[in-house]
């Protein structure tokens, strides 16, 4: 059984890019609204959303994912 290699790079179709987009944009406009709601609110929204690994800070979560990070390299 031959298999064929199409020259064509994009071997993902448009459809699974459109649901991609779609997805996409879709999460960002429901955490653009809670961030909106949160700010409008004058509520601390950040905490509604846990970081990595339950980080209270945004700089505990990334000192948290670069860690993780560097112990899967070596």
């Amino acid at each position: 059984m031959a298999h064929t290699i199409q020259s064509d790079p994009s071997f993902i179709s448009d459809n699974h890019l459109n649901g991609c987009r779609t997805m996409f944009v879709m999460i960002f406009f429901v955490f653009m609204a809670l961030a909106v709601v949160g700010q409008l609110l004058a509520l601390n929204w950040r905490t509604w959303l846990p970081g990595a690994e339950g980080a209270t800070t945004v700089l505990v979560g990334v000192k948290s994912a670069v860690y993780t990070v560097i112990s899967h390299l070596n």
